[in-house]
């Protein structure tokens, strides 16, 4: 029996190996976009379908990236159609700096919003789906892996940068299908072969099962974590640091109540008069996957007891912890459950509004900004893709520049700055 490794082809080639011969229809290109977008079918069942290019700087998403894949995105909703996602893809381009975080925002919130209204959307995986490309992946209903695929939120080279280094069979055995299999409870892992991959799309199209529930999806991290950690629960309220109080007496000049643990606060607090819930990761910690947890469970438990209220989200952290056992734990799926659980408050009428106070920047940024509803900047907030020693390591770039509030504004990181308390009307579409 003949067969044709999927993640061997080129680009067109994957592309037409799912696809019924003829069926394929492009969107309109975007000038210096390596993504291929358009309509076709898989055994009979129309699509819409778009393929990132791992020829192409290593499948990394810039700015004309990311529009193609809008377009995608707002295509499939319109003509409700299923979303079908090649992705083959290091993440974002680092070297577009914080413009790409502005993309990868409106991207993930697009991607959201879809989900949300009921969209149907897989995500077949190339050779490489690390940093956001991963988010992008968990917010798919259903991940097609086919042997030698390898996934993370934090790839070899970032932790390379951070002196951890791996070898090849190091590199399998902990971003391989078989370690996320393991944990993926919306996988499909298939045979390295064009035909599996095909079969196995049309599969799911032809029966798709509705994926895990948001409850259900947190109970099923709960259990990951106690098969590694322990309860998550288990961890009791630490002693508020003194310079977290001082920044809440600012943030809350009418009083605030809060708990604090291991960089993550949850409570209340009042601003002109107004009451609000709050959810923060804080204290310029990375955010592992209890940090992850322990957060959307705090979200998850206000909501339910404080319908009606608004929400506000502080961040302070350079992004994502980039360790092996939170990588075990596939990080992705806990920062993807952050964004979905934060877009559901969301989308159920509650304001959210995330406050940088600091630090901001990686996976964690893109997934509370995408769900939120305006993105306010304080004073000493300092947004950046990746830490620069990170960067630095990924892409040979030792550059390090503070952005102005200007081109924060203008990218859409930011909808606002301010330097006192307040609220913001929802940024206008």
């Amino acid at each position: 029996m003949n067969t044709r490794s999927f993640l061997d082809l080129r680009l067109d080639a994957r592309v037409g190996a799912l696809l019924d011969a003829g069926s394929w229809v492009p969107l309109d290109p975007v000038e210096g976009s390596g993504v291929l977008a358009g309509e076709g079918a898989v055994h009979n069942l129309r699509v819409v379908l778009a393929a990132t290019d791992p020829e192409r700087a290593s499948g990394a998403i810039d700015t004309a990236d990311a529009e193609v894949l809008l377009a995608a995105v707002e295509r499939a909703r319109r003509s409700s159609r299923p979303l079908v996602l090649l992705l083959d893809s290091a993440g974002a381009k680092l070297t577009e700096g914080v413009a790409v975080l502005g993309a990868f925002r409106r991207l993930e919130a697009a991607l959201l919003d879809a989900a949300e209204s009921g969209l149907r959307i897989a995500a077949v995986l190339g050779r490489h789906c690390f940093g956001g490309s991963s988010l992008i992946a968990f917010v798919a209903a259903a991940r097609i892996y086919p042997r030698g695929t390898l996934l993370g939120v934090s790839g070899p080279r970032a932790l390379a940068a951070l002196s951890i280094p791996m070898g090849r069979e190091d590199i399998v055995a902990l971003f391989g299908v078989d370690s996320r299999a393991r944990h993926d409870e919306d996988a499909l892992m298939v045979t390295d072969d064009a035909a599996a991959v095909r079969a196995a799309t049309a599969a799911w199209l032809a029966d798709a099962p509705p994926g895990l529930t948001i409850d259900q999806r947190q109970r099923a991290l709960k259990r990951r974590l106690r098969l590694y950690r322990g309860d998550p629960l288990s961890t009791p309220a630490d002693p508020m640091p003194p310079e977290l109080e001082a920044r809440l007496d600012h943030l809350f000049p009418q009083g605030w109540s809060a708990l604090y643990a291991s960089g993550v606060i949850w409570g209340d607090g009042w601003v002109h008069g107004r009451e609000t819930l709050v959810v923060g990761f804080v204290q310029g910690r990375p955010v592992d996957a209890a940090a992850c947890w322990r957060f959307a469970q705090a979200l998850l438990d206000l909501a339910r007891d404080h319908p009606p209220m608004p929400f506000v989200i502080l961040l302070d952290t350079p992004g994502q912890a980039a360790t092996l056992d939170n990588e075990q734990l596939v990080l992705s799926e806990f920062i993807a459950q952050v964004a979905a659980v934060t877009y559901r408050l969301r989308a159920q009428g509650q304001p959210v509004e995330l406050w940088l106070t600091g630090e901001a920047g990686g996976a964690i940024y893109v997934a509370l900004a995408a769900a939120a509803t305006t993105v306010t900047a304080w004073p000493g907030a300092r947004v950046q893709t990746l830490p620069a020693r990170i960067v630095s390591g990924v892409v040979g770039s030792t550059r390090e520049q503070v952005t102005p509030v200007s081109a924060l504004l203008e990218a859409r990181v930011i909808d606002r700055w301010t330097r006192a308390p307040g609220f913001a009307e929802p940024p206008s579409s």
